[in-house]
């Protein structure tokens, strides 16, 4: 027997051989059970070794992979969802909504800033509105916070005659 550090030489194949258990839908204790791992940790972690070493199939095409699955589930269930099993019902629309995740069909709507008149950028539209509000603030506001304080009909503290 040799420690779990020394590699097998069929160690390898054995992996790959999890991998296309697991590629097919087997839980990792069935992998385990059928390979001879002593549990489904041994199965799954013989698979991420593998993995780490091995260049794996592309997020597209794993999408692609799990999408014919859900098609086949989906074709599986439809008629007789259709024919009025509740069960089945449940089970197609657990599946579009597994669908949808897995596509990305379920992401929150983009949302996107457009540029202001003649192609500004973010800060030179936000400083122009924000003179404009000022601007628009200022034909609003008491003559006294408008006026010149140096002007001599402005009195320094026009709020000292409240209460009197």
């Amino acid at each position: 027997m040799t420690g779990n550090n020394v590699r097998q030489p069929d160690e390898r194949l054995k992996a790959q051989r999890c991998l296309e258990l697991r590629r097919e839908g087997h839980t990792w204790q069935e992998i385990a059970d059928q390979l001879g791992y002593a549990d489904r940790s041994g199965a799954r972690k013989a698979v991420e070794r593998l993995l780490d070493r091995t260049e794996f199939e592309s997020v597209d095409e794993y999408r692609v992979l799990e999408s014919d699955r859900l098609d086949a589930l989906h074709a599986a269930y439809w008629t007789a969802a259709l024919d009025g099993d509740l069960d089945a019902a449940k089970l197609v629309l657990r599946i579009s909504a597994q669908r949808c995740r897995l596509l990305g069909l379920d992401l929150p709507a983009r949302v996107s800033i457009e540029p202001g008149p003649a192609g500004e950028d973010f800060a030179v539209t936000a400083a122009r509105l924000m003179t404009e509000i000022m601007d628009a603030d200022a034909r609003t506001l008491p003559d006294f916070l408008t006026s010149d304080p140096s002007s001599p009909e402005v009195e320094s503290e026009p709020w000292s005659n409240i209460g009197k």
